[in-house]
């Protein structure tokens, strides 16, 4: 049974890039958890482009288990997608959390990750 299982697992979706961003995101983890001076972007802004590409790719690499390795999103699904997170973490959530802060830059920011995970990502 464990064979079965592990033949339906498609690593390939976890393409370089996705590690390339992965590995930027735990370095900035870290960064931040050892209170390193950033540069103002670095700070607000890096967390927010690396968001989707991450988040989407690990999803596809959970649908392609039950799914199929051939499974692609659709434009439309990573379209939907930025536009939950934006409005989720730059309208709803900065109303009932001070916690967040409202950004439309932070938005702009979640779809060029949209359109690197939809160009390079979801193959």
């Amino acid at each position: 049974m464990a064979d079965r299982v592990a033949g339906r697992i498609n690593w390939s979706t976890l393409s370089p890039l996705f590690w390339l961003l992965a590995a930027v995101y735990l370095v900035h983890v870290v960064w931040r958890w050892l209170e390193l001076p950033r540069a103002w972007w670095v700070q607000h802004y890096l967390d927010d482009l690396l968001c989707l590409p991450l988040v989407l790719t690990v999803t596809l690499f959970i649908l392609r288990f039950f799914y199929g390795p051939q499974l692609r999103l659709s434009w439309y699904q990573v379209a939907f997608t930025v536009i939950y997170f934006s409005l989720a973490f730059e309208v709803f959530f900065p109303k009932f959390m001070p916690r967040y802060t409202s950004d439309w830059v932070d938005a702009a920011l979640y779809a060029v990750g949209g359109v690197i995970f939809y160009r390079f990502l979801n193959k």
